[in-house]
């Protein structure tokens, strides 16, 4: 699939999702609440997903997975946290930008930098659960705008 069609096929989609929820999700968090549960709202808010949390790695971006479109959006969550930007694009493909990311979030949780999302990558990712590690700000993450 060429990526004119991959962006086809993601404006269909959003447009339908929106069509269905009557309006644009919200990027949003209350300033008054502390820095963990602000997290926690926006990472449930923002990456709903129901499926398991299978070990995915590199594959050259060749299929779709729900679970590395969750990854996906999980890091960038984390990423605009430490004050950096949303860096990747959500479109379930594990390439390069992804595996680049995967490794940026390994190194600041202090784990094994495999490239591969594991129970250890998982668990770091997920700052609507207790992080841990929680990612620390090194010169490689957050990815800065």
């Amino acid at each position: 699939m060429n990526v004119r069609m991959r962006l086809g096929a993601t404006a269909a989609a959003l447009g339908a999702l929106f069509a269905f929820a009557g309006a644009a999700p919200s990027n949003a968090v209350p300033q008054e609440a502390d820095a963990a549960t602000s997290t926690a709202v926006a990472a449930a808010g923002q990456c709903p997903y129901s499926g398991s949390h299978p070990q995915l790695e590199y594959d050259d971006g060749r299929k779709y997975s729900a679970a590395v479109k969750h990854a996906q959006c999980l890091f960038n969550v984390n990423n605009v946290k430490a004050g950096g930007k949303k860096w990747l694009v959500e479109d379930g493909y594990f390439g390069w930008n992804t595996r680049s990311a995967i490794w940026r979030i390994q190194y600041a949780c202090k784990i094994d930098t495999d490239y591969i999302v594991g129970p250890n990558t998982w668990k770091c990712l997920h700052l609507d659960e207790k992080p841990d590690p929680v990612p620390e700000p090194t010169g490689i993450f957050p990815v800065k705008p």
